[in-house]
């Protein structure tokens, strides 16, 4: 019993961690410099595609995803296409600024710090970035599809893991 509620919830845990991460490491490699409007330290020669992520995002994208974004899905999920769109970007760049913040007290950094050199950043220390916000709004849209897609094989991966 216990396994057929905890297995769907993980499921879609580890899911979200992998998307998050590797959304994460393909937007560092394509688009960050853009829009951070500078470049960026690498350690590695251009070629090598180098991105950036870190274990500290985890928990944004796995428990984050997991709880705050289905459960407020589930209550905006008919609101107009537009409207979802601010309420993720406005979200997605609060959360970020938020985790920036508790990672910096905690810890003493947060794993992109490199938003403190951009022009565009959003508190002193670049905690999130003003030129990020439409690019939540999309990514919001975006796992909205996921999100249905992970809620639909959840069962499918359930019945799979008590099988072996």
């Amino acid at each position: 019993m216990i396994n057929t509620v905890i297995i769907p919830y993980f499921f879609r845990f580890v899911f979200y961690t992998f998307f998050g991460l590797s959304l994460e490491i393909i937007f560092s490699v394509t688009g960050i410099e853009k829009l951070l409007g500078t470049k960026i330290n690498k350690r590695c020669p251009e070629n090598y595609l180098e991105g950036f992520v870190s274990l500290y995002m985890i928990p944004l994208h796995g428990l984050g995803l997991l709880f705050g974004f289905e459960f407020l899905h589930n209550i905006i999920a008919n609101y107009f296409l537009g409207i979802r769109f601010i309420i993720w970007a406005l979200l997605f760049t609060i959360c970020e600024i938020i985790w920036g913040f508790v990672l910096d007290k905690i810890i003493g950094f947060y794993p992109w710090n490199y938003y403190a050199y951009s022009k565009y950043k959003i508190f002193n220390k670049g905690y999130s970035l003003w030129t990020l916000i439409p690019m939540w709004g999309i990514a919001g849209i975006f796992i909205e599809y996921y999100s249905q897609l992970l809620i639909y094989l959840s069962p499918y991966a359930t019945k799979w893991f008590i099988s072996l």
